[in-house]
């Protein structure tokens, strides 16, 4: 997705969504979103982290756009309500998942959203317009392998479909209070870097005491890069439990 000072800004939502003062309001229920790093038990861990030669430190995810899709086959909807449209958030919404100030599940967002069953969430991760180390890059990891620090990001803005692993499972709002978790397994992780770097893959070609692993060419890793961010992409999912 270093013991520097951690900074973590979360910045104003905008909930986009036709309003009208003749309307009422329809009913609504609160959606907390939260994002994690868990290892196989598909719980929060600090053993996440660690392997025997890999350990990571900060994982830091810029979500620019959140969107939740309703199910147009499992409700009714009427033609003319303004309420039929589906939900958009619009962030950034700059995590770093693996702060050790803070807790092991982040709170996102909380929203209050129609009631409607919900089929999935789409992600917008967007390169990070704020200055700092997360400057033009979606996500950015850091750690060390063999002892030696090494920096995984990406530059590419990516929309990622978000549902849950059963494909049969929506989510229905009903005037209730509902939390979502995005978990972000780790272990695919680092069984790839620990693999790459018993290959001797991974190395610091430029000697600027980093070994940097980007979908730009950094270090000449850029294939790499690609398959970490795709593998990314496919470890990533949502859960109604923490």
């Amino acid at each position: 997705m270093k013991k520097m000072k951690k900074t973590t800004i979360v910045a104003a939502l905008s909930l986009m969504a036709v309003s009208c003062s003749n309307t009422p309001s329809p009913t609504t229920g609160n959606v907390a979103l939260k994002a994690s790093a868990v290892s196989t038990t598909g719980k929060p861990s600090l053993t996440a982290r660690t392997a025997s030669t890999v350990v990571i430190t900060d994982f830091q995810i810029n979500i620019g756009k959140i969107k939740f899709e309703k199910d147009e086959q499992g409700q009714v909807q009427s033609a003319d309500s303004i309420y039929d449209d589906d939900v958009k958030l619009v962030g950034p919404f700059l995590l770093d998942i693996l702060d050790p100030d803070k807790t092991l599940t982040q709170i996102i967002t909380s929203v209050n959203i129609p009631n409607a069953q919900y089929e999935e969430i789409k992600f917008k991760f967007e390169k990070s317009i704020l200055p700092g180390e997360m400057l033009g890059k979606t996500y950015l990891i850091k750690g060390t392998i063999d002892g030696k620090n090494f920096s995984i990001w990406s530059s590419q803005d990516v929309e990622l479909k978000m549902d849950f692993a059963d494909p049969t499972k929506d989510f229905t709002v009903n005037s209730n209070d509902l939390t979502l978790n995005i978990k972000i397994q780790l272990d695919g992780l680092m069984a790839k870097l620990t693999s790459l770097a018993s290959q001797n893959l991974l190395q610091d070609t430029d000697g600027d005491g980093v070994i940097e692993i980007s979908t730009d060419n950094d270090d000449g890793h850029h294939d790499i890069g690609e398959q970490i961010r795709n593998l990314l992409e496919n470890e990533t999912h949502l859960d109604d439990k923490d």
